[in-house]
C-alpha cells in the first residue's frame, strides 16, 4: 500500500510541476505534431536529420464463427471509465462476482447473459477472462503496435495484479500477425480465494483480393481457490455481534485447500476463396482498379480441447449431500471435452452489381464432440477402482444453414441467419435469427434503430444432461429448450440517449438448483449442498427496459444506466427489479495536454434471491427453497481520477469508499471486497 501511495503522489507531482515542460516537449516533437510545412520554417530543425512520421492508423475487427464475415470493432484509447475496466463486477456493475479478480460471476441483467463455452458449461462464469473465437480481435496496422496494460490493488497478501500485453504488426498491406499475453493474479481479500489465470494467443490474417484467411490459437491455464463462502454472514452484516473485530482475511470460510482448474487449447481457422472480376473506378483524373468478388467458397475449422478438474484435499463433514466415493482421501474430479467442427459453404457476395443488394450464404457443418469423466458408481468395485474407471462418450451432428446479409449502404443493414440440425445428437435443433439496423434522419442528426429477434430450439448442453463426479452425479433426460426473443434499441447521439426494450419467452428452461438436505442438529452447516439440473415445466417470460442517458453541463458530466426487469417466475429466474449505475465527474484538460476525469460512481440493485454458487462445477444455482437469503439493496460507491496524456492512460480509484455500511455481499456467503486503493496504467506504442 505504501508503494502504491508513493507512486500516486509521484504521478500527481510530475503532472502538476512539469506541465509546461510537457507542453514544450510536445510542441518540439516534430514527428508527432508538426507538419512538413512547419519544419521548413525552422532553421534549427533544417540542420537536423528529418524524422520519419510514424503512422498510427489501426483497424480492428471480429469474425463470426461460421462465415468469417468481418465485424468492425475498435481499439479502446479513451480514459473514460478506465477505472472500472478491471473490476469483476464489470464496467457498469452488471455482474455479481464472488469478489476476487477473475472469479466466477453472474450477470444480473438477464438479456446480457451469454452461454459461452457451448457444451463446456464450466466456462460460462469466467467471461471476464475467457474470450470466445467470435470475440477475438484481429488487427491491420500501418506501423508496429504494442499495448501494455497493468492494474493492481491491495498488498501482496490481499490484492491483485493484472498484466495484459498485445503486439501486432503488418508484414505488408495484406498480412498481419500478432500475439497476446494475459495474466491475472488475485491473492484475494478473504481466505482461500486466490485466482491465477494465464492466457496466451497468437494469430495471423491475410486479406487479399481473391483470398482471405484468419487463424487464431489460444492456450489458457486457470487455477481458482474455492472457499465455499464465509461461514457466517454476520461477520459482514452484523460485525457488532461478533466476539471481536475481524480483518477480511481472518473471517473463516467453509472450504480450504480446494481448487478448480481449467486448461484450454483452442484453434479457429476461417479462410475464403473469392471468384470475381476487376473493374476501373474513379474519373479520368484519378483512376484505380479494384477487385469485385462475386462468389466465395469458405471453410471454417474449430478445434477445442477443454479440460477441468475439481481437487479438494479437505472437505467438512455434511458440506455435500452425496459422497459417491467415500473411500477416497481426496477429491480429484476430472472431465475432458474435445470438439472438432468443420463448415464448408458457398457465398454469393453483396454489391457486385446494382441488383445484388444483399449477400447469400449457405453451408453444411459436421461436428464431433467426445467427453470423458468417471464411469459408474454401481459396479461392485472399491471406491478407488470405480473412481479410476473412465467413461467416454461422443456426439456427432450434421447441420445445414444459410444467411442473407446486407452491410453496404448508409440507411439499412440486416442479417438473417438460419441453422437446422439434420442428424445426430442435435437433430431437430433450430436457430432462426434476424438483426436489423436502420439509420433515421432526425432533427438535423441521425438516430439509430436496432431490431433483433430470434427463435432457438436446442438440446441443452451436454454437461447439463450428463455429469459424473464424487459429489454430483446425473444423467438427465431433457426436452429441447425453446427461447423466443424480441428487442428494439433506439439511440440518438444528439441527446446522448439509448433506450432498449427486450422480451423473451422460455419454454423448458434448464437451470441448476441447490437441493441440499437439512443436516443433523449440531452440524456446523444447517443445510448441505447438492447441485441438481432442473427443467421448468411452465413457460417463463422475462422483460427488461434499459435507459442510458448521459448528461453534460460544461465540464460536469452525469452518466446514467438504469434497467428495469421483471420475470414471471422469480423462483427459477431470480432477478433484481431495478439495477442502477450513476457516474458523476468533471472532465477537463490541464495545460492543454493532460486530460482529466475526476468523480465518483455508484452501483446499486434492488434485493433479490441471488443464486448460490457450487464450487464442484463452477456454476450458479437457485438457492435452497428452505434456506433462502436476499442479496442487494446496497450502494457501492467509489471515487476516482482518470488521466490521459499523449499515448498513456492511468487512473487511481478509492474503491468501496462507503464500506462502513453492512450488507455488502455479492452472493450468499461471498462479500464485496473491502475499501482500498486501485491503480492502473495503459501504454500505446506505435513504433
Amino acid at each position: 500500500m505504501k508503494s502504491a501511495l508513493t507512486l500516486l503522489i509521484s504521478l500527481i507531482i510530475c503532472a502538476t510541476a512539469s506541465a509546461q515542460r510537457i507542453v514544450g516537449e510536445l510542441e518540439a516533437n516534430t514527428d508527432m505534431l508538426m507538419t512538413p510545412d512547419d519544419s521548413l520554417n525552422s532553421p534549427t530543425d533544417n540542420k537536423k536529420k528529418d524524422k520519419k512520421e510514424v503512422p498510427v492508423d489501426i483497424r480492428t475487427w471480429n469474425i463470426d464463427n461460421t462465415y468469417g464475415n468481418r465485424q468492425p470493432t475498435y481499439v479502446d484509447t479513451l480514459a473514460h471509465q478506465i477505472h472500472n475496466h478491471n473490476l469483476a463486477e464489470g464496467i457498469n456493475g452488471h455482474y455479481n462476482p464472488l469478489g476476487n479478480l477473475g472469479a466466477p460471476r453472474l450477470n444480473h441483467i438477464f438479456m446480457e447473459r451469454r452461454d459461452i463455452g457451448g457444451d463446456f458449461i464450466f466456462l460460462r462464469t469466467f467471461d471476464q477472462f475467457y474470450v470466445e473465437p467470435d470475440q477475438f480481435r484481429y488487427y491491420n496496422t500501418k506501423s508496429p503496435y504494442l499495448n501494455v496494460c497493468y492494474d493492481f490493488c491491495g498488498s501482496k497478501n490481499t490484492g491483485d495484479d493484472h498484466v495484459k500485453v498485445t503486439y501486432t504488426n503488418n508484414v505488408n498491406r495484406n498480412i498481419n500477425f500478432g500475439g497476446l499475453f494475459d495474466y491475472m493474479y488475485g491473492q484475494g481479500y478473504y481466505d482461500s480465494q486466490s485466482t491465477s489465470y494465464m492466457g496466451s494467443s497468437a494469430w495471423v490474417s491475410y486479406i487479399g483480393d481473391t483470398y482471405d484467411m484468419h487463424l487464431q490459437y489460444t492456450h489458457n491455464h486457470m487455477k481458482l481457490a474455492e472457499n465455499g463462502g464465509i461461514t457466517d454472514e454476520n461477520y459482514i452484516t452484523h460485525p457488532e455481534n461478533m466476539e471481536r473485530s475481524y480483518a477480511s482475511s481472518d473471517i473463516p470460510t467453509w472450504l480450504g485447500n480446494t481448487w478448480s482448474k481449467q486448461e484450454h487449447d483452442v484453434i479457429h481457422l476461417n479462410h475464403r476463396y473469392h471468384i470475381g472480376f476487376y473493374r476501373t473506378v474513379g474519373d479520368s483524373a484519378s483512376q484505380s482498379i479494384e477487385f469485385v468478388p462475386v462468389t466465395s467458397i469458405f471453410h471454417t475449422l474449430d478445434l477445442q480441447y477443454l479440460r477441468r478438474a475439481y481437487i479438494a484435499y479437505d472437505t467438512p463433514e455434511y458440506y455435500h449431500t452425496h459422497d459417491n466415493y467415500a473411500g477416497l482421501d481426496t477429491t480429484d474430479d476430472r472431465t475432458k471435452d474435445l470438439l472438432v467442427r468443420n463448415v464448408v459453404g458457398l457465398s454469393l457476395r453483396e454489391g457486385f452489381n446494382r441488383y445484388a443488394q444483399a449477400g447469400l450464404n449457405a453451408y453444411v457443418a459436421f461436428e464431433h464432440q467426445s467427453f470423458e469423466m468417471p464411469d459408474s458408481i454401481q459396479t461392485p468395485l472399491s471406491d478407488v477402482a470405480r473412481f479410476k474407471r473412465k467413461q467416454k462418450q461422443s456426439e456427432n451432428t450434421v447441420s445445414i444453414g444459410g444467411q442473407i446479409i446486407r452491410t453496404q449502404g448508409h440507411t439499412l443493414h440486416y442479417n438473417i441467419n438460419a441453422e437446422l440440425g439434420l442428424t445426430g445428437a442435435h437433430s431437430g435443433d433450430m436457430k432462426l435469427e434476424a438483426d436489423g439496423h436502420l439509420n433515421i434522419p432526425l432533427l438535423g442528426d441521425t438516430a439509430s434503430l436496432q431490431l433483433r429477434a430470434y427463435i432457438h430450439r436446442q438440446t441443452p448442453a451436454y454437461y447439463i444432461r450428463h455429469y459424473h463426479s464424487r459429489h454430483a452425479w446425473w444423467d438427465f433426460d431433457t426436452d429441447k429448450e425453446t427461447r423466443t426473443h424480441m428487442s428494439a434499441q433506439l439511440s440518438w447521439e444528439k441527446t446522448r440517449t439509448t433506450l432498449n426494450f427486450a422480451i423473451e419467452n422460455l419454454k423448458n428452461y434448464t437451470y441448476f438448483s441447490n437441493t441440499g438436505t437439512q443436516n443433523p442438529e449440531g452440524a456446523p452447516l444447517s443445510y448441505s449442498n447438492n447441485i441438481t439440473p432442473m427443467q421448468a415445466s411452465q413457460n417463463i417470460e422475462v422483460m427488461s427496459l434499459t435507459l442510458l442517458q448521459d448528461l453534460k453541463f460544461g465540464i460536469l458530466h452525469l452518466d446514467n444506466d438504469i434497467t428495469f426487469q421483471t420475470t414471471t417466475n422469480r423462483d427459477v429466474i431470480p432477478l433484481p427489479t431495478l439495477s442502477l449505475y450513476h457516474n458523476i465527474y468533471l472532465k477537463f484538460k490541464y495545460a492543454r495536454v493532460l486530460g482529466i476525469e475526476f468523480g465518483a460512481d455508484l452501483k446499486y440493485y434492488t434485493s433479490y434471491y441471488m443464486p448460490d454458487y457450487s464450487p464442484i462445477v463452477s456454476q450458479f444455482m437457485t438457492q435452497n427453497q428452505a434456506n433462502r437469503v436476499k442479496i442487494g439493496n446496497y450502494p457501492l460507491i467509489s471515487v476516482y481520477a482518470n488521466f490521459d496524456l499523449k499515448r498513456t492512460r492511468f487512473y487511481v480509484q478509492y474503491y468501496h469508499a462507503n464500506q462502513s455500511d453492512g450488507r455488502y455481499l455479492w452472493a450468499p456467503g461471498y462479500p464485496i471486497n473491502p475499501k482500498g486503493l486501485h491503480m492502473g496504467i495503459n501504454w500505446n506504442f506505435y513504433d
